[in-house]
């Protein structure tokens, strides 16, 4: 896993990749890459990388960039291919007819990613399994694309710069780091941060002109002309797949979802699990144990006065014997939380989306301190197969979506909403208000593209599950990245796949979520995955209901909570009386307040806007 960073200057400007400005933006990526370093530079184009040495860990030859021998591509990746040696053998002959018989030089999956796309074009992107995000150059066409997997695993920001060209980035902090490229805020993504507490949105970020990639996209730009903007040449909805009204077969559910974790373990360094006690890592753990055995567990504690808090570390220690991993857990207090909070913020350079941001940083120090490089993670199951069961309810409890009030754009947002757009409306400043209008609109057009591509054999609650997928699970992921990164630690999600992904597509809902609304029998979610494992789990652990790790953050915030209205940056668009409200009852607004209180440490800490004194002092 990886940094990547590159700049495209205005054509007549020749590139300057040793030059002070580039090497200070890479520089805030090394946390991505600490195990090596590199720059390339051709004409107006300047490629940056940092390494974290996954795979031929010891070879100077997966330093990037990477070019093919005669110089024409050139490629920056960030990610890993799951499928890497059933590419290598489709295109080794060519490899090798290229080389004058020399092949592949490493095992690096970087080279096949290269190789793969200076041979069979952007059509090798459909055939890869894996996650990536990447820049790839053709200097004899003058051309550059930049892609992101299907499902959004690895994060790629992109922005015009103000002298005309073009930069992109792993991080938004490094890439507004470059030159040309201002640090503004975007006023609707405020409103969309406070909607659905998440950094980016519909290709958005909380930076004005800042876009993120969408998942599956790809992008050409033209290098003479960086002026003329990126162009989208492909779009992540070509992976998609209609629901399919034959019957599945669980042990085709089981093969699949043991295939991608198997090929997730193809690594050169340590490896070691996630295990929060939930259905979906205890799935994880129970087939890598089967393979191997002697796997290392990592959870989260929360602690307050000597107690553990939640039911999460006890399922956890419960999945660990029945395999007999190496289990360890990580404590968290209300000092950590506080101590953890406030440098997370830093380090992103963003406001968090949940707290649990905060419990996978941790935990993510603590495996690297152990000497562990890559650990797996359950993100995708819930999206994938109907595990959110109260907001599926309350989708389905709607009922038809073509006799009722509401659009179903705008009946998604309401549901997920932390503060709905009409509740915005009564606590923004009056120029903000209808801030919101482009999050419901894109809420709508999702949920009309959603319905077409889930096919005739869905129905509306198939297209909300989806829209889930399309924008809580990109979050979702990005957050797992941005927080293993931090500490050099590679994360892989073996649900997050797109085999997983076509297989729970073709599922009838009926096979995910069942909810009688009338009473008379239990709400079911992720019926298949828990079907299909019941033989092998715990039956606590396959009947156990979603949740969220527990931190009361409520109480642990009030360093930050109670002194919100001394926030420049949340006075610009709240009106002052709503932040006094959540000062004096933050309990009763919880969810405000967590917003609220990462906003102001981002404009704090980010910005530059500061109050009086630091919002988060020693705890």
């Amino acid at each position: 896993m990886c940094g990547i960073l590159g700049i495209i200057s205005p054509d007549g400007q020749p590139a300057a990749p040793d030059a002070a400005p580039f090497q200070r933006a890479l520089a805030l990526l090394d946390h991505r890459g600490p195990d090596g370093k590199g720059t390339w530079g051709h004409r107006n184009v300047a490629l940056g990388h940092t390494r974290l040495a996954v795979r031929d860990p010891h070879s100077e030859l997966g330093l990037q960039p990477l070019l093919t021998p005669c110089g024409r591509f050139a490629l920056v990746y960030n990610g890993e291919i799951y499928n890497d040696q059933a590419v290598r053998n489709r295109i080794r002959r060519e490899v090798e007819a290229r080389t004058g018989g020399t092949g592949f030089r490493s095992t690096c999956d970087a080279e096949t990613m290269l190789w793969a796309l200076a041979i069979e074009g952007l059509g090798a992107l459909d055939r890869i399994v894996g996650m990536y995000a990447l820049a790839f150059v053709d200097t004899e066409r003058g051309l550059c694309w930049l892609s992101r997997d299907g499902l959004g695993v690895k994060p790629l920001v992109y922005r015009a710069t103000e002298t005309g060209g073009f930069a992109f980035a792993s991080e938004p902090r490094a890439l507004l780091a470059l030159p040309g490229v201002p640090t503004a805020v975007d006023p609707e993504m405020v409103a969309t941060y406070l909607a659905t507490s998440r950094r980016t949105a519909f290709g958005r970020t909380l930076f004005e002109g800042v876009r993120s990639l969408e998942p599956g996209d790809v992008l050409r730009i033209e290098v003479a002309h960086p002026e003329r903007g990126p162009r989208r040449v492909a779009s992540g909805k070509r992976f998609g797949s209609r629901v399919n009204a034959a019957p599945y077969s669980e042990e085709g559910l089981v093969h699949t979802v043991t295939e991608s974790v198997e090929s997730h373990l193809v690594a050169d360094v340590p490896l070691c699990g996630l295990l929060s006690g939930g259905l979906d890592s205890a799935i994880i753990t129970s087939i890598v144990s089967a393979r191997s055995g002697g796997l290392a567990t990592w959870c989260a504690s929360g602690v307050e006065n000597g107690e553990e808090i939640g039911d999460d570390p006890a399922a956890a220690r419960l999945v660990s014997a029945k395999f007999s991993t190496d289990h360890h857990a990580v404590s968290i207090d209300r000092a950590a939380y506080l101590r953890g909070w406030r440098e997370h913020v830093e380090h992103l350079g963003a406001p968090l989306s949940t707290p649990n941001e905060i419990a996978i940083a941790e935990i993510s120090r603590a495996i690297r301190s152990s000497g562990k490089i890559v650990a797996l993670s359950g993100e995708g199951a819930d999206e994938l197969f109907g595990g959110y069961g109260s907001v599926l309810a309350a989708f389905a409890a709607h009922g038809d979506l073509a006799a009722a009030e509401i659009s179903p754009g705008r009946l998604h947002l309401e549901v997920c909403a932390w503060v709905s757009p009409a509740a915005q409306d009564e606590i923004l400043r009056p120029e903000f208000a209808g801030s919101t209008d482009f999050l419901v609109g894109a809420m709508e057009s999702q949920f009309a593209a959603e319905r077409l591509a889930s096919g005739p054999r869905s129905g509306d609650l198939e297209a909300h599950l989806r829209m889930q997928r399309g924008t809580n699970l990109t979050s979702l992921l990005e957050r797992l990245d941005a927080a293993t990164m931090r500490h050099g630690i590679e994360g892989r999600t073996p649900f997050a796949d797109q085999r997983v992904r076509a297989f729970a597509d073709a599922l009838p809902m009926d096979q995910k979520f069942r909810v009688d609304l009338e009473g008379g029998t239990p709400m079911e979610s992720k019926i298949a995955l828990r079907r299909a494992f019941a033989g092998v789990l715990p039956d606590e652990i396959v009947q156990r209901p979603k949740a969220s790790f527990p931190l009361p953050f409520d109480r642990w915030s009030s360093p930050v909570t109670t002194r919100l209205t001394s926030s420049p940056l949340l006075l610009e668009f709240l009106q002052r009386d709503a932040l006094a409200e959540v000062t004096r009852q933050p309990a009763e607004h919880w969810k405000l307040s967590w917003l609220l209180g990462n906003l102001a440490l981002f404009g704090e800490a980010v910005l530059g806007v500061q109050p009086e004194r630091p919002l988060v002092g020693a705890a």
